[in-house]
């Protein structure tokens, strides 16, 4: 009975730091993906000067630079970095975050790289 008891707490707790290993995972996915998301957001509201109207217009450079600062401020993380592109139609934000495996790292799971991307227009609202 005692070998089948270790071995039942063994697999325990190799399911349990699965299960924790994936979640934060996750949440680090979603966190990449709100950063990116709040970036692509706040630079698509730096509209140009002379733009309001039927048809708005973005100021790439200040829309690119919005895009990178906000994005590396929501929920900030060491090692996350952002990479803003834009013209006057759109901005996107693409994040790119390292997950390291907690528990799992044990038996050799090394770390993940995500890489999340969002754009956005500017609207008239």
């Amino acid at each position: 009975m005692l070998p089948f008891m270790a071995a039942l707490i063994f697999v325990g707790l190799v399911v349990t730091g699965l299960a924790l290993d994936v979640a934060l995972l996750a949440a680090t996915y979603r966190e990449a993906a709100f950063a990116a998301d709040v970036g692509a957001e706040a630079g698509a509201a730096e509209v140009a000067a002379n733009a309001y109207g039927d048809d708005p217009r973005l100021d790439a450079d200040r829309a690119q630079a919005t895009a990178i600062a906000s994005a590396l401020a929501a929920r900030p993380r060491a090692g996350r970095t952002a990479v803003a592109s834009a013209d006057p139609d759109r901005v996107c934000v693409t994040v790119t975050d390292r997950y390291q495996p907690r528990i799992l790292a044990a038996i050799g799971v090394g770390p993940e790289v995500i890489t999340i991307q969002s754009c956005a227009e500017p609207r008239r609202g």
